[in-house]
């Protein structure tokens, strides 16, 4: 048992989940490795969360993620739903940080959305660990300005210690009692400056994904968004794009 750690019952169904949690942080400086094992726990997740929403297949599933899980975990959990034959949609947000008065704000720079039911569907919020929840707050509040999503399914590998209360105080009960959590451990420790969970996933998702700092993975388009977007409007394909 890793220090301040704890396995929730999704990792204890699931030893392989467990594993590839366990070995991200071995994997510093190997960015192909860690991005295949990022991919994996997404799968995983999906996997986890599947028997819950294996009913709700009939409407739109929108997979809310931010730019720098897009191509890996996320990927994991949207190819892991289509195989259950899961009609997939997919909202991808560029976030910058911005502190001030010792506060952590979010905004979203960019956004990436496809067309879904806004009358009929279910959310679920996709993010490598949640801790002060800043991040997964601004997406989601963005999300359902013009939504009422029928379910919220908040899916990570890690969250920190009360990381879920957080996040629901931050919504109205009529929104913040649809949440569903899955996510396969709970880290109580952070490093020094606060900004780390420990031992989390390792360090900053950022450099381990390879896609630089804070500012720099915000140029990175997501293969999986070109990907999408092409098949989502064909028609640009013969405009060059």
């Amino acid at each position: 048992m890793t220090a301040g750690r704890t396995f929730t019952a999704f990792a204890d169904k699931d030893p392989e989940a467990r594993t590839l949690l366990e070995s991200l942080p071995t994997l510093k400086g190997d960015i192909k490795g860690y991005r295949e094992h990022m991919r994996r726990l997404g799968a995983h997740l999906a996997a986890s969360m599947f028997p819950t929403l294996k009913s709700e297949l009939t409407r739109d599933i929108c997979v809310i993620c931010t730019v720098e899980d897009a191509d890996f975990l996320a990927r994991g959990v949207i190819e892991e739903l289509e195989s259950h034959r899961a009609r997939t949609r997919m909202i991808c947000m560029w976030n910058a940080r911005v502190k001030s008065g010792g506060i952590s704000i979010s905004p979203v720079v960019r956004t990436y959305e496809e067309v879904y039911d806004k009358s009929d569907v279910v959310f679920v919020i996709v993010k490598s660990i949640i801790s002060g929840a800043c991040v997964v707050k601004t997406n989601l509040t963005k999300a359902i300005t013009t939504t009422n999503p029928k379910r919220v399914f908040v899916v990570s590998p890690v969250m920190l210690k009360d990381a879920e209360k957080r996040l629901a105080n931050e919504f109205p009960d009529e929104l913040a009692k649809k949440f569903e959590f899955v996510h396969f451990a709970t880290d109580s420790c952070k490093s020094s400056d606060g900004e780390e969970v420990i031992p989390g996933i390792g360090g900053s998702v950022y450099e381990l994904l390879g896609l630089g700092d804070v500012k720099k993975k915000n140029t990175y388009i997501p293969a999986i968004v070109k990907e999408r977007r092409r098949k989502e409007f064909p028609q640009l394909q013969t405009m060059g794009s």
